[in-house]
């Protein structure tokens, strides 16, 4: 019994993990997209010493984007510094863990993921989100090797081509894959917390009573 809850406990763990360090990948994808958004636009207004509308919304975009992906960015790496915690915690106790010690883990996983419960639904999302992007990005360097590969483009070219194709499809997989096995633990982790808020209160209530 207690290897099978370790087994389920270690899968549920690795998710959490998984999901932080792919909304990390994404969050740093983006911040980057943002500044080579942001900065060019930037030289342009310097140069052109004039207010270019156009170039002016750019750099807001890119500003507020780099700003956006930043904050993610670190609320991401929290939540996979939570983790690690609790993985090395668990790495400490795994040789001679019981019954009591495994509780002991589960309790303190689902105390960290009702006071971080906000910010690991919205990581669901953006992994999903971040998986649609891979995908779409996956498919137009497909197309783009095929097109070429048709018009007789040197070989080289069509292996970078392909290679991230194959890069893309990966992390779309990945970023799909994660968070729909997530979200099948977090629906465990909500129900426990329900129970676990029923038996506060009715513990409140009986000693309310005495």
């Amino acid at each position: 019994m207690v290897t099978e809850t370790m087994t389920k406990f270690q899968r549920e763990l690795k998710s959490l993990h998984g999901l932080a360090v792919m909304n990390m990948v994404f969050g740093g994808i983006a911040l980057s997209l943002a500044i080579s958004i942001g900065v060019p636009n930037i030289l342009t207004l310097v140069e052109a010493q004039n207010l270019l509308f156009p170039q002016l919304a750019l750099v807001a975009l890119g500003l507020a984007t780099s700003a956006i992906s930043l904050r993610w960015l670190i609320s991401s790496a929290e939540i996979l510094d939570g983790a690690d915690d609790i993985k090395d915690d668990y790495d400490k106790k795994q040789a001679d863990l019981d019954d009591e010690g495994l509780t002991g883990l589960i309790v303190k996983m689902i105390a960290y993921y009702r006071k971080n419960k906000p910010t690991i639904k919205t990581m669901i999302l953006i992994s999903r989100i971040a998986g649609g992007c891979f995908l779409i990005s996956g498919t137009f360097n497909l197309a783009t090797a095929v097109t070429n590969m048709v018009a007789g483009v040197p070989q080289w070219d069509l292996l970078i081509q392909t290679l991230g194709a194959v890069v893309n499809f990966a992390m779309a997989t990945a970023s799909l894959t994660i968070p729909h096995f997530f979200a099948k633990y977090s629906e465990t982790w909500d129900y426990r917390l329900e129970k676990t808020t029923k038996a506060e209160k009715e513990l409140r209530r009986q000693l309310e009573e005495e």
